[in-house]
């Protein structure tokens, strides 16, 4: 009962972003989908505010926490402008009804045997152990960023640098329910899976058929799902990570992609995504300067558009390392070598490594079933630039940071791979879904109906 309490604080979540989510230009999506949306916002508000909060020194109050939280959701709402575009006419059915619930089938089996694994304890993360619940339950016991807690050097290992957001939620939740529970951290990845896979398909749908927008999604979370198993990522931060990435590149795609409004919540979204992994970052740039390059080559302006997609990362990443160096724990990322202390004769032993540990991982099918698929839809449309470039940025970010040990790296890319390559599957099947014909692509919209 504990651990349905656990889960159930998060709930609260949509609550914190619907006054965000209740602006008028998202009505176009599906309830489903701006009930997802407004979750995912609402937990980078939530965990903005979290960090605030411990940055002036407040003790954390689960009721204070989601006020404060819906009160600036609603303090951003007029950020995302006032004038409602003209509604358009629905996408078109692409194919038989038929296929679309078969997609929708593959979606809820990839979850059930996600939440199998999960449950019964075969995807748990070894990093859950030993640094994501540990350090969520000494902010819980502390209700704040327990900073004496990251100063001490034994849990150096814990990384204290790394972005808050995980673990600022893992301690509301025990907060509410009264302590930590292992097994609904764990359970938050199929949780969240779920999630995605009733949200996904609305968005998608936005810039592709139904039919279509319900196989990419299966294509997207299946793939998720084989990897996150084989790869052991319940409870850690790669499922929410996932989820901040995933819905971001669909707004990118979707014919709104233009509009003050989704800019907005494109930003807080690639925000979610700065502040729970180290690698969210680079995503949310790279998939910020795609998008802003196709913009560019529509004739379209891009310097606002530019600082609504950035400006809450660095609002989230600023708030966290300032509270980092008012405590005297870090002031950026921290590790041990340098940025730029590389050993590049390393780099196709590293490549090698890491194709080689993908293939292992569940036959290497979450990524050659999506590459598949992407190559079976070819030719594709412009938008594709958006997945398809993040994917590769993505990829040579990882093999830049796996350059950076001296000694052999092929224990840490065996352990940590499959996990950080599971974004570029689901780059990769959204990719694929970017070739519709010119029948069932909607007519291009006016780029802003409000000025800037």
């Amino acid at each position: 009962m504990t651990g349905l309490l656990w889960l159930a604080a998060y709930l609260v979540l949509p609550i914190c972003g619907w006054p965000l989510l209740s602006h008028p230009g998202f009505r176009r999506f599906p309830l489903a989908a701006r009930v997802v949306l407004a979750g995912a916002a609402g937990s980078v508000v939530l965990s903005f505010t979290m960090t605030v909060a411990a940055l002036a020194g407040l003790t954390w109050r689960t009721g204070v926490l989601v006020l404060a939280s819906v009160v600036l959701a609603g303090l951003l709402r007029p950020l995302a402008g006032g004038t409602v575009p003209a509604p358009e006419a629905p996408v078109p059915e692409d194919g038989d009804s038929s296929w679309r619930w078969l997609a929708h089938l593959i979606s809820l089996s990839a979850v059930g045997a996600a939440f199998a694994a999960a449950a019964s304890g075969a995807a748990t993360s070894p990093d859950l152990l030993f640094f994501w619940g540990p350090k969520a339950q000494a902010y819980a016991q502390a209700r704040t960023i327990d900073a004496g807690f990251l100063r001490a050097a034994f849990h150096a290992f814990m990384h204290p640098y790394y972005p808050p957001l995980v673990t600022n939620l893992f301690a509301f939740a025990s907060i509410a329910a009264g302590r930590f529970l292992w097994t609904a951290a764990i359970l938050t990845f199929p949780t969240l899976l779920g999630a995605l896979a009733l949200g996904l398909p609305g968005l998608l749908g936005q810039s592709m058929g139904r039919a279509r927008a319900a196989a990419i999604s299966a294509l997207a979370v299946a793939a998720i799902a084989y990897a996150g198993m084989e790869a052991d990522i319940g409870g850690n931060g790669e499922m929410p990570l996932l989820v901040f990435e995933t819905l971001a590149v669909a707004l990118l795609l979707s014919p709104a992609a233009p509009e003050r409004a989704t800019q907005l919540l494109v930003g807080i979204l690639l925000a979610g995504a700065a502040v729970t992994k180290v690698e969210g970052f680079p995503f949310a740039v790279a998939a910020v300067a795609f998008a802003v390059l196709g913009r560019r080559q529509t004739g379209r302006g891009w310097l606002r558009p530019l600082l609504r997609l950035l400006s809450p990362s660095a609002a989230a990443l600023g708030a966290w390392f300032l509270f980092g160096a008012s405590r005297q724990l870090f002031g950026g990322y921290s590790e041990s070598v340098g940025l730029l202390d590389l050993y590049p004769a390393r780099g196709a032993a590293v490549v090698t490594t890491i194709l080689s540990y993908l293939l292992a991982t569940g036959h290497g099918l979450p990524w050659i079933v999506p590459l598949a698929c992407l190559l079976a839809s070819a030719p594709l449309a412009r938008r594709a630039l958006v997945p398809l470039g993040t994917a590769a940025v993505l990829t040579a970010f990882f093999v830049f940071t796996y350059l950076h040990r001296a000694e052999d790296p092929t224990l840490w890319i065996s352990w940590s791979a499959a996990r950080i390559f599971s974004a570029v599957a689901m780059l990769l099947a959204v990719a694929a879904g970017c070739a519709d014909p010119p029948s069932t692509v909607r007519a291009e919209r006016t780029p802003d109906s409000t000025p800037g």
